[in-house]
């Protein structure tokens, strides 16, 4: 039996019981803290335990938390600080802490201690202390004051404090200098030095403050204020704050009369005894003659004077003297002087300075009466106060009534006229002579004869052109037939002129308005002759407008007139009375096809004319005979004949469509009259053939992407019939297409609005109801190309003639029946080929049929690069090969560059301009299988000059700045922000430099009836075609010739003109003094108008002048500067729209035969830079010639004459190298000054009634005046600068009249001959500054405002009358108004120039000086000025301003305005402020795309341009080298390599063996920098050539001429050996001239060193190509180089 036992583990769990009170471990616990602990701070952690474990113990204190300064976290018993503690207040804690598990609680006690800090700085016993001590006191220094106490606030700290003093008197850093010192333990305060009371160096009372610090000074500060009272002692004289004090005192006045006070001051303090008590009394008096008494006595107390006698004499003595004492109460005295002017009364007689006064006046011109006097009259009167009154005697004598006597300003009496004065009046021709008076009382005194004075006036009359010429018979006329022959004398007219007692000369002319085509002429007798032939039909009936002009000046001009009567004689054919284009259907029988009528131009009344005879010409071909018969009806038309043509056959149009009937028609005039009319039969279709199924391809240019829903053409199937479209039906074949519409009816297919660029296929089917043909299939293939507004502007043009715009684009001909490549392809790929581009990249985008019978098309085209070429190079391209592209295409080119000014008196009679209108609209041409829809453009002629016409408002849209310039609209206009170097008013750059083998093409000269070209050039070399403009291909046989051109040229140093309109050439040739190949700038400018050419060289400068004293006529001798011509008769224009060819020609000259010139240009290029190029009042921009090749913008010659002959390398940005080659000069741009131009200007504000009056430290030049400032403001009116003579007679005033800026001037010092000249196109009172230049040469002038072009230039340019102009250099000039002294100290100003600002004020290029801010310059001195304020600053014009939403306040310079910020526009709801478009503005240039931005755009650039606004070119050049070439440079290379190594080798070595130099050793053949490119030397100054160079003196800024000489000029070769041998002995002979000795670092090519090689030596731009053929003359050395670099026969040279 077996037993078994289990085993089992029971857990039993005993649940706890909180039966155990919780307990600590210390019955005590003891911490201590800070007093300046912080809040939260853990002070300690005071931990209870519990034997059970469920219990939860929490913390509490219950008592001894005074103040609540601990708290306990109750959940671990940490113990913080919770609020302030303070161990002067408590200094111990004794906590009673319980913890408690809910049931049990344990109490321990925590005692925290209080550590003391240094909290409370130290206390004084009073805050203020206060101690009084005498002034000045010396004795026993230094003298203790009081001793001040302070505790410290921490009681239980040691008590180490530290005193010391700030404030008045001390001085911290310099310890020696202060008047007081405190001891710093005991705290007690001395004066160190004696105090002084009194003002001005001292004061009453010294205030500072004493500092006490604990911790022995580097613990907390306490402080108080010390107050020191000075007593006063006398030590102070009283003393009179002016030296000198003024009164004044009435003559003839009482004894007693108060004349003054005079008061002394005494620093002394008046409180103290009688330290500051003043008695005043006369120490030097002065002594009445008569009674020997003193003439003035003072009150001792208050310093009153008072005369002591009566009835002081003002005459006598009219000032007095006195010396005036004050003394105090310690016998101290000061002294004062009183100086005392009588007054006057007016006690005195007056008289004229002169017995009797003589002047010269004009006779008056009529009823006007001048305003100015003819005459000013003195008075002497020893009375300074008078109120004089002046008259003319009644009856006095002849001529009394005639004139009035006035008062001016300053006490002097005027003479005017106040009645017409005639010298044609015998009695008025001997003078007048009459009696004037005045009186010193006013107007009604004339009764006192003691206060009246008299005097004569003797008037001498002048004779005046006042008279126009008589004509015996004002109007004639003359009957004459057309065919008259040329000088066939008309009629004799006959005038007179009173002037001169009718010794008057008069001369007589045809005022060509009235007679355009010049077709008679009259000579110095007045008979009128034929000198044009006469054409009834063209004009029957002349009204000529006969001109009689005297001798006068200025010349009277009278009217006639001649009314020629064009009889008629019978010398024109008849011709169709209409353009009869019957239409005969085919397949018909013979039958009637039009009856024809005939016209004549001549007089039927006269038998010239009907009845006319029909027949066909005999010259016909068979097949016209045989197929028509032209039969005369000589009773028809009412008996004046008509034919009746009828067919003799039937016709089948698919063979032929149209047919040419020639008949002769016959008038009955004497004699006979015969004319051959052609006549065009169309033969009508039939629906007579099947159709085929076809496909066409049509090319859209979607005009910037905006075409509207557009008709593209027509669909197309094959069809031998095309006059069958009633019979045909159209339908899509597929689904319509969402981009496309159909017409079902007629087969057009239109393109909706928004169509994207791309190729569309669209199919179609067809019925022909007639031949029951259904479902005919039709493909078309819409091919759609955006083409931009820049490719349209830069398009080139061509007209052709005899060719249809369908006949341009159609590839199927009908004869053939065959597909042949269009004209339109053809030209396209020609185009391509000429401008060397991909045909991808030319568009053929318009073409028009401008005429139908006979048919004229208008073709436009664009190609580009990466920009747009310029419509000049296109243009010009097709021009040269215009044969080439006739023959190669088939078409008859008759204008290349669509003119319609080309042809005179055409479209215009006068001025023409061309404007190219681009229409949104398209313009479709559809010819069977291809259609084109292009760019509808029109070229519109404008019958004005277009530069001078500012009838239009500017604006930024399309951008008128060139290069990147930015357009900003403003209150007068637009302006351009220009990127820096562009200077012109539009970023035009204006100077461009040409190599003497090269040219450069530019926009033709617009046709204007009054033109002036001017430009500016330097050069060395003596030939040179500056420019020319006209043909450059032969003529055309068949074509109208226009063989108009001009052309400007250099031989042998002087200036040559060559103009022809088409009727004969004109030569002018100016013979200057000397040569104009100096180096330096001349300027030469050219004047037309229909019948004369004037050319003047450097404005006439050189012309002798005289003047004569007597006022005779002045002599002006022009023969050395200028020269002057007659037009050939009788075309009166230059017509021209080749481009104009600058610095040289791009072809050979055409054959002077062919265009019947007499006389041709040279065409030798020119060498040297040109500058300012302006046509009628327009800068051209020589940034970017069309064509060009071997030039660059800028003159880098005069450029590198300023930058290596000067101490000043560089005339800066705001400056430009001026001035000539040997000689440059650094004109500042308005607005800066000094030598680099990089110091401001300063400005002046003009308050109201302000001025400024110069002295000229140089006499202005009497020819010529310049004229250069700033201004800005918004008054409408102001005087801004003037000159004149002493007299004010001559003159010359730039002024602001209504908004407008004007120059007014006269030259003759007799008589007023004013000129002026007007800005009247702008406003300038705006607010924004603006500069304004005015030049004067002689009697011209010209006025131009920011930079000067268009409606900011104006010019006068007549040399006539007086050319001289004498400027007062002391009283003559004025800015700001001319003041009038209207009393002793008071004026006024004229014209004021008021609430504006001037600045950089300059007379001859001389900056003048504007006070406040500058009194003088080494030019002038402003000896008086009055209101001006320096600076033009304006408060912000937006404080306290609120502006209606959406509008913010804009700070406009003295004025605000509310509206958008800047970059916004109001939205067209008007409800808000929206983001600017400027996109709109197109302000990306060379095919950049703009995008649109919050603010402002970027430009998307094409590849090669980069920039704000894709104006800058990325330039560069691919350089092609031959093998042999490149074998050459790298044996170069190999051997300087070689060479360079010897070269380091041998130095090394051989610094081993060389001694130290002697530092006074003067070794000057060292190595000194070269600019060799790749030579192997870093540059190390820039290609500076200053070492080579010696100082000479400082250079000379503002136009000064910078030092040195250019080696050589443009076009010159420099000799090198000689250049450094002549500078090299100059420094060798000069001790203080460099090189220096130095150190210099060498680099080898190649591994990374930054050294150039010679493979660069032809690199560079197209804009920067160097001639190396020079290189030939400086050794063989050099020839390699010149070979392997220079342009042999093999490589081409390029043109861009």
């Amino acid at each position: 039996m077996f037993l078994f036992s289990v085993t089992k583990f029971i857990r039993i769990g005993i649940a706890d019981k909180n039966d155990n009170p919780p307990f600590f471990d210390k019955t005590l616990y003891e911490a201590e803290v800070d007093e300046n602990e912080d809040i939260q701070h853990t002070v300690l952690t005071v931990t209870a335990k519990d034997l059970d474990e469920s219990s939860r113990i929490r913390y509490e204190i219950t008592n001894g938390n005074i103040g609540g300064a601990f708290a306990v976290k109750n959940m671990t018993g940490a113990i913080y600080v919770a609020g302030p503690l303070d161990y002067e207040t408590r200094k111990r804690y004794e906590l009673s802490l319980v913890a408690t598990d809910s049931v049990n609680e344990a109490t321990t006690k925590v005692v925290i201690h209080i550590a003391d800090v240094n909290d409370r700085p130290p206390e004084f016993d009073r805050s203020k202390y206060e101690a009084t001590i005498e002034e000045e006191r010396s004795d026993g220094l230094p003298i203790r004051l009081l001793k001040v106490t302070a505790a410290d606030g921490d009681r239980d700290r040691v008590q180490d404090i530290v005193y010391f003093l700030t404030g008045q008197g001390i001085y911290v850093d310099n310890p020696d200098q202060s008047q007081f010192e405190v001891n710093r333990t005991s705290g007690e305060i001395f004066v160190k030095k004696p105090l002084d009371r009194d003002h001005p160096k001292g004061r009453p009372t010294w205030r500072f403050t004493v500092f006490a610090q604990d911790e022995g000074g580097t613990g907390l500060v306490g402080y108080a204020d010390v107050q020191v009272n000075l007593k006063d002692i006398n030590d102070n004289a009283p003393v009179f704050p002016q030296m000198v004090y003024f009164g004044n005192v009435t003559e003839n006045g009482t004894q007693g009369m108060v004349v003054m006070t005079m008061t002394a001051e005494d620093y002394d303090d008046p409180n103290e005894g009688t330290n500051a008590k003043l008695t005043y009394s006369i120490e030097k008096n002065v002594i009445d003659e008569n009674t020997a008494m003193p003439i003035f006595e003072i009150e001792p107390d208050t310093g009153v004077i008072k005369t002591a006698v009566c009835c002081l004499d003002r005459e006598k003595t009219p000032d007095y003297s006195i010396q005036v004492v004050a003394v105090d109460g310690g016998g101290l005295k000061g002294t004062g002087t009183a100086s005392i002017r009588v007054r006057d009364i007016n006690d005195m007689p007056p008289r004229f300075t002169k017995e009797e006064w003589v002047t010269e006046v004009d006779e008056t011109e009529g009823a006007l009466l001048p305003d100015q006097a003819i005459l000013t009259v003195t008075v002497h009167d020893e009375d300074e106060t008078n109120k004089f009154h002046y008259k003319v005697i009644e009856s006095s004598g002849f001529g009394a009534d005639k004139f009035t006597m006035v008062r001016n300003n300053d006490g002097t009496g005027s003479l005017k006229i106040v009645q017409p004065l005639d010298y044609e009046d015998p009695m008025q021709r001997s003078g007048f002579r009459f009696k004037i008076q005045v009186n010193d009382k006013g107007e009604d005194n004339d009764a006192e004869k003691y206060h009246v004075a008299y005097s004569w006036v003797k008037v001498e009359l002048r004779d005046i052109n006042d008279n126009k010429p008589q004509f015996e018979k004002p109007n004639i006329e003359a009957p004459v037939f057309e065919n008259a022959e040329i000088g066939k004398n008309l009629k004799t007219f006959k005038a007179t002129d009173p002037d001169q007692g009718g010794q008057s000369k008069v001369s007589y002319a045809i005022d060509r308005a009235s007679d355009r085509r010049r077709q008679f002429a009259i000579d110095s007798s007045g008979t009128v002759k034929i000198q044009r032939m006469l054409d009834r039909e063209e004009n029957p009936r002349h009204s000529v407008k006969i001109l009689a002009i005297d001798d006068g000046t200025p010349a009277k001009t009278a009217t006639a007139t001649l009314t020629v009567i064009v009889q008629d004689i019978n010398d024109n054919a008849p011709r169709f009375l209409k353009d009869y284009r019957p239409v005969l259907p085919e397949n018909q029988s013979p039958r009637k096809i039009v009856e024809v009528l005939a016209t004549d131009d001549d007089d039927r009344s006269k038998g010239n004319g009907p009845p006319f005879h029909f027949r066909m010409d005999s010259t016909a071909s068979d097949e016209i005979r045989a197929s028509f018969k032209v039969e005369h009806i000589p009773k028809g038309a009412n008996g004046d004949g008509m034919a009746v043509i009828s067919s003799l056959r039937t016709f089948d149009r698919e063979v032929q469509k149209e047919y040419h009937v020639p008949i002769v028609i016959k008038d009955a005039g004497t004699p006979q009259m015969t004319g051959t009319s052609t006549l065009t039969i169309i033969i009508g279709d039939e629906n007579d053939n099947k159709m085929q199924p076809g496909a066409k391809d049509i090319f859209v240019y979607n005009y910037k992407g905006q075409a509207p829903e557009t008709r593209i053409g027509r669909v197309y199937v094959y069809d031998l019939d095309d006059w069958d479209l009633p019979d045909k039906k159209f339908k899509w074949a597929t689904e319509s297409h969402p981009n496309f519409k159909l017409n079902e009816g007629d087969g057009m297919i239109t393109m909706k609005q928004h169509t994207q660029e791309g190729t569309y296929f669209l199919q179609f089917h067809v019925y022909d109801r007639k031949h029951t043909q259904t479902d005919v299939e039709a493909n078309v293939t819409v091919t759609v190309k955006e083409i931009p507004e820049v490719a349209v502007i830069n398009s080139g043009s061509i007209r052709i003639a005899n060719m249809t715009d369908e006949d341009f684009i159609r590839i199927w001909d009908y004869r053939s029946q065959r597909v042949v490549r269009s004209k339109a392809d053809m030209f396209r790929e020609k185009i391509a080929r000429l401008v060397g581009t991909n045909i991808e990249n030319v568009d053929v985008f318009s073409i028009q049929l401008r005429q139908e019978r006979p048919p004229i098309t208008d073709i436009r085209f664009s190609a580009h690069g990466s920009p747009y070429y310029h419509p000049i190079k296109l243009n010009g391209l097709v021009l040269q090969h215009r044969a080439e592209i006739e023959s190669e295409i088939g078409i008859n080119i008759t204008m290349v560059g669509i003119d319609e000014c080309l042809y005179e008196n055409v479209a215009c009679e006068g001025s023409c301009t061309n404007h190219l209108v681009i229409s949104n609209l398209p313009y479709m041409v559809n010819a069977n299988k291809t259609s084109l829809v292009g760019v509808r453009t029109e070229v519109i002629p404008e019958c004005t000059c277009g530069a001078r016409n500012f009838s239009a408002e500017e604006s930024c849209r399309p951008n008128p700045c060139y290069n990147g310039g930015r357009c900003i609209e403003g209150k007068s206009g637009i302006r351009c922000r220009c990127p820096e170097g562009y200077d012109g008013p539009r970023c035009q750059m204006l100077r461009r430099t040409f190599r003497g083998n090269g040219f450069a093409w530019f926009p033709a000269l617009a046709m204007c009836d009054n033109s002036h070209i001017s430009l500016e050039f330097l050069t060395r070399r003596a030939d040179g075609l500056l420019f020319y403009n006209g043909p450059i291909t032969p003529p055309e046989t068949d074509e109208t010739i226009v063989s108009d051109f001009i052309a400007l040229e250099l031989e042998n140093g002087r200036p040559r003109l060559l103009i022809d309109f088409g009727s004969g050439t004109l030569q002018l040739k100016v013979n200057t003094k000397n040569q104009l190949n100096d180096g330096s700038w001349h300027k030469i400018d050219i004047f037309w108008d229909t019948e004369t050419v004037r050319m003047d060289v450097d404005h006439c400068v050189a012309a002798e002048v005289q003047e004569p004293e007597d006022g005779s006529d002045p002599i002006f001798d022009p023969s050395g500067c200028q020269s002057k011509g007659t037009i050939p008769p009788f075309n009166e224009y230059l017509n021209v729209n080749a481009p104009l060819q600058v610095g040289g020609l791009a072809h050979e000259q055409p054959d002077p035969s062919l265009y019947k010139w007499q006389h041709v240009p040279h065409g030798r290029p020119f060498s040297g830079c040109i500058k300012n190029l302006m046509v009628n009042s327009e800068l051209y921009d020589l940034a970017r010639p069309g064509l060009y090749r071997h030039t660059q913008m800028g003159c880098p010659q005069l450029e590198e004459a300023c930058r290596t002959n000067a101490i000043v390398p560089t005339c800066g940005p705001n400056g430009v190298c001026s001035g000539s080659l040997s000689q440059p000069v650094c004109k500042c741009k308005p607005g800066w000054t000094g030598p680099t131009c990089d110091e401001p200007t300063n400005s002046s504000y003009f308050e109201t009634q302000s001025y400024v009056k110069y002295a000229l430290s140089f006499k202005p030049n009497s020819f010529s005046t310049e004229i250069q400032l700033r201004f800005r403001t918004w008054q409408e009116y102001g005087e801004l600068f003037r000159i004149s003579d002493q007299h004010n007679r001559e003159y010359g005033i730039l002024e602001i009249k209504d908004g407008r800026l004007r120059f007014r001037y006269n030259l003759n010092s007799l008589r007023t001959e004013e000129h002026d000249l007007w800005l009247s196109a702008v406003a300038v009172n705006d607010g924004i500054w603006h500069s304004v230049t005015v030049e004067r040469h002689g009697s011209t002038s010209t006025l131009r405002m920011d930079g000067g072009e268009g409606r900011r230039y104006n010019e006068t340019m007549a040399f006539s009358g007086h050319m001289l102009m004498d400027v007062d250099k002391q009283e003559g000039v004025y800015a700001g108004g001319k003041a009038e002294y209207t009393g002793i100290r008071t004026f006024e100003v004229y014209n004021d120039y008021k609430l504006g600002c001037l600045d950089d004020i300059r007379l001859e290029g001389k900056h003048l000086p504007l006070p406040p801010g500058l009194n003088g310059t080494q030019w002038g001195q402003a000896t008086m000025f009055r209101n001006l304020v320096k600076n033009c600053i304006s408060q912000n014009q937006c404080i306290n301003v609120t502006c209606l939403a959406p509008f913010t306040c804009k700070d406009l310079w003295m004025k605000h305005e509310c509206g958008c910020e800047d970059g916004t526009v109001l939205s067209s709801d008007k409800q808000e402020c929206v983001d600017q478009n400027e996109c709109l503005n197109d302000p990306c240039q060379n095919g950049g795309t703009c995008h649109n931005q919050e603010p402002s755009y970027i430009c998307d650039c094409p590849r090669g341009y980069y920039g704000k606004n894709c104006e800058l070119l990325q330039e560069g050049r691919t350089v092609r080298l031959s093998l042999g070439a490149l074998a050459a440079i790298l044996v170069c290379l190999l051997i300087i390599l070689v060479l360079v190594l010897v070269f380091v080798v041998y130095n090394r070595q051989k610094e081993r063996h060389f001694p130290k130099a002697d530092p006074y050793d003067d070794v000057r053949e060292n190595i000194i920098n070269y600019d060799d490119e790749g030579g192997g030397e870093d540059d190390m100054t820039a290609f500076d050539i200053t070492p080579l160079q010696i100082p000479v003196g400082p250079a000379i800024g503002n136009g000064g001429p910078l030092l040195g000489k250019m080696p050589y000029g443009p076009g010159g070769q420099p000799d090198v050996g000689v250049f450094i041998s002549e500078h090299k002995n100059k420094a060798d002979n000069d001790p203080n001239a460099p090189p220096f000795d130095d150190l210099r670092n060498y680099a080898y090519e190649g591994g990374g060193s930054t050294a150039g090689s010679l493979s660069s030596l032809a690199s560079g731009t197209d804009d920067n190509e160097q001639d190396f053929d020079y290189l030939n003359n400086w050794g063989p050395r050099f020839s390699k180089l010149a070979d392997m670099y220079g342009h042999g026969e093999s490589e081409e040279e390029e043109d861009h």
